[in-house]
């Protein structure tokens, strides 16, 4: 079987455009010579690509099928063609980021911000994942860093802290609450409570200090995000403890933000793993953790 890439690119343009006329445009060929092409590939591959449904061709089920290995293998070539332009324009260093959604928002860009500075040519991938357990088991696996709550870790994993903020209270702007200066469980007896999502460690601990406190809340929304949390709250939805709102300026519009009493820690750390070569550019990003960023 000899496949070309030129009867491969026709194929998938017709799929997409529905009409010979419309892929010889793209292609800058002719239309016989879309036909042909096309015509080609079904007699190599053996089945038909295409049937006629009014002026539009449409993939059969097997032209489906092809498409997605297709599809597979332009994204390895694409894959190659972009290392091979870092590798040419001195530019293959690579940074692998991985966090969970409350501190892609938080501090995580001041993070990829500030080394970006230092090597502008860098290319940064950041990834993230809903819970901590498949950050830590990703970053053993092919990512350089995670940023994460810190907990008791396997002895492969090494961190470094990164954040440790006072829990506060966010109501609506002009709410009866906005003018104390501190916010304690009995102050938000029966309002409803915005949390994070039940497999929030913050969230349990929250929940513990209103059980103990025997504070009941009106328990309505959840959301995933410091951010979406915020958003809620100045939509007037209710109110909520978060861990820190740094790095959440916009989404603080509408909002007013009060210390809470008793504190719940809240803190992130830098994890990743020691059974892997770090690269120059991983130990790089730690420098500038240690002089910059670490809060021990």
């Amino acid at each position: 079987m000899k496949i070309t890439f030129r009867q491969i690119d026709a194929f998938r343009t017709v799929v997409s455009t529905g009409t010979v006329t419309e892929s010889a445009k793209m292609l800058g060929i002719s239309q016989p010579a879309v036909s042909r092409l096309v015509s080609d590939l079904e007699e190599e591959v053996g089945f038909k690509l295409f049937v006629r449904s009014g002026r539009n061709l449409k993939p059969t089920q097997e032209a489906r099928q092809l498409l997605e290995e297709v599809r597979r293998a332009l994204s390895g070539l694409e894959r190659i063609k972009e290392a091979a332009t870092a590798i040419r324009n001195f530019s293959q260093a690579q940074l692998r980021l991985i966090t969970t959604p409350t501190f892609s928002t938080m501090i995580t860009p001041r993070l990829i911000g500030a080394f970006a500075k230092r090597w502008p040519e860098a290319m940064i991938s950041l990834e993230i994942q809903p819970n901590e357990d498949t950050v830590e088991w990703m970053v053993s696996q092919n990512h350089d860093f995670g940023i994460a709550s810190p907990s008791a870790r396997n002895p492969s994993i090494l961190s470094r802290p990164l954040l440790d903020s006072q829990s506060v209270c966010i109501v609506p702007e002009g709410h009866e609450l906005e003018g104390r200066g501190s916010i304690e469980p009995e102050d938000l007896t029966g309002e409803s409570f915005i949390s994070y999502l039940p497999d929030s460690g913050f969230r349990f601990e929250v929940d513990e200090i209103f059980r103990k406190a025997k504070v009941e809340r009106q328990m309505r929304y959840e959301a995933r995000t410091t951010d979406a949390i915020c958003r809620l709250v100045a939509e007037r939805l209710g109110v909520s403890v978060v861990g820190a709102v740094e790095g959440e300026g916009a989404s603080l519009v509408g909002c007013s933000v009060l210390p809470f009493k008793p504190r719940v820690p809240f803190q992130a750390a830098l994890i990743w793993s020691q059974q892997r070569t770090m690269s120059a550019i991983a130990e790089d990003f730690l420098t500038m953790i240690d002089e910059d960023f670490s809060s021990a």
